[in-house]
């Protein structure tokens, strides 16, 4: 009874990248059902993602899942990104295997981050440069030292200046990224940014 966020907005990330999505639809929470499918996926694409179920919890199956698949398996469970610290990164008989958290803005940041970059490097592909631009930001933003920080953020032009205003919300909530026209990065080891302080955002 979950709406299904993530295979359009993958599928649609997956294209832009140069690759073909195949959708193999939505598996119950049950480790035959899912192992099997993913082994079906498996035989049938280059690269393997499955998304949410990749959590701590006794429902999540993923875990198992993937580390079943075939060799060297899981290569790291959980990553120091927000949002995004879930993911699993695998490789299952030479191809990659991704194993994305379920909340569709962390999926859409983590598939950015590592999916995509992914699919440009088996096509051989000049990943195309991204667009970055300076503004000031509207409202402080908080961290944690030791992980890297995505923050949606909507851009304003006030007078000369041009102004990044953060969107706060829960990685549920697709309104953050649907709202946005950028995306600011906190890195590992800041504990913030003040308001009113120059960064650098990326265009989404």
């Amino acid at each position: 009874q979950v709406r299904d966020v993530n295979t359009y907005a993958l599928s649609a990330l997956i294209s832009e990248a140069g690759a073909v999505p195949v959708s193999f639809g939505i598996v119950r929470d049950d480790h035959k059902a899912l192992l099997a499918t993913a082994r079906a996926a498996l035989c049938t694409c280059d690269i393997v993602v499955l998304s949410a179920g990749s959590s701590v919890s006794h429902r999540d199956k993923s875990l198992n899942v993937i580390a079943e698949l075939g060799t060297p398996g899981i290569l790291a469970h959980g990553i120091s990104v927000k949002p995004g610290k879930p993911t699993i990164v695998a490789v299952a008989d030479d191809k990659p295997v991704f194993g994305l958290p379920g909340n569709p803005v962390s999926a859409m940041v983590v598939a950015g981050l590592f999916l995509v970059p992914t699919i440009h490097r088996l096509l051989g592909a000049v990943a195309p440069q991204k667009t970055v631009v300076v503004a000031r930001l509207a409202r402080k933003v908080a961290s944690t030292s030791g992980r890297e920080d995505y923050v949606q953020v909507r851009l304003d032009q006030r007078g000369t200046e041009l102004w990044a205003d953060p969107i706060f919300g829960k990685s549920n909530l697709i309104f953050t990224m649907v709202r946005a026209q950028a995306v600011l990065c906190i890195p590992l080891n800041a504990t913030g940014i003040e308001a009113g302080e120059w960064v650098s955002v990326t265009l989404t």
